[in-house]
């Protein structure tokens, strides 16, 4: 039997049989995999500690004929932000949730599980500010939307591919933005001003540094918490249960 060491974030756990947890964790070499946590839940189990949701972990697993199972677990990153405050637990449950919801499992992708932990690392010197914490729930989707490929193209339309000229109106149904010549092809679609734009365009591109001292004003930063929701759902392709925790606006959240 050979082992395998990987490295990750644990985003989700569930119960299964009478004393075994089934772990979802965003690993560097392999993308979203699911590992046995057998016995864990035992009193004397020490790995289930080591294990909870949003701790960056490095785990030995041993392959075997239903599943593999994690031997070993050293964590080099514990989620402390969820003991701070409800906007920090919120935060965390959305990064997690989001990145669970879409992705895939088994599909490599080194650069968001380096993000992930950027992320998890900015979130634990995040202050308790709530407009704060809806602008970093915000970077943290468009990130995630960037890395799994499903970003808008914010120059051209969604539907003809003309360039886009000032402002647009965002389609959910289209995943993007379409111009005004295209705009009653979906009555659900709506106005969008050309910053937000230039805003989402910035937040799958910049490091949290930068988002968090951008000068944006309430009403283009509300329009891009719409149009974060549109995408997500789009993506998503249903509401994400994540999102009753959290808001992306400064009003709400």
């Amino acid at each position: 039997m050979s082992l395998v060491d990987v490295r990750g974030v644990v985003l989700g756990r569930k119960d299964v049989r009478e004393d075994s947890r089934l772990y979802t964790i965003f690993t560097q070499e392999r993308g979203k995999v699911e590992f046995f946590g057998r016995g864990i839940r035992k009193g004397k189990a020490k790995l289930g500690g080591h294990l909870e949701p949003g701790a960056v972990v490095r785990c030995t697993v041993a392959p075997g004929k239903t599943g593999e199972t994690i031997t070993a677990v050293e964590r080099s990153h514990a989620p402390t932000s969820a003991q701070q405050s409800l906007a920090h637990v919120a935060s965390l449950t959305f990064l997690l949730g989001v990145t669970d919801a879409i992705t895939k499992p088994e599909a490599p992708d080194a650069p968001l599980a380096s993000f992930l932990e950027e992320a998890l690392s900015a979130l634990e010197s995040l202050p308790v500010t709530l407009a704060l914490h809806a602008r970093f729930r915000m970077w943290v989707a468009w990130h995630i939307f960037s890395a799994v490929g499903v970003v808008p193209d914010t120059t051209h339309c969604s539907h003809c591919r003309k360039p886009l000229v000032g402002d647009a109106r965002f389609s959910k149904h289209h995943g993007g933005w379409v111009g005004q010549e295209c705009a009653n092809l979906d009555p659900t679609a709506f106005p969008v001003p050309a910053q937000v734009r230039d805003f989402t365009h910035a937040l799958t591109r910049e490091s949290w540094a930068m988002i968090a001292d951008q000068n944006i004003t309430p009403v283009i930063e509300t329009d891009a918490a719409r149009v974060t929701q549109a995408e997500l759902h789009h993506v998503a392709e249903r509401a994400i249960p994540v999102e009753r925790f959290v808001a992306f606006t400064r009003a709400l959240g």
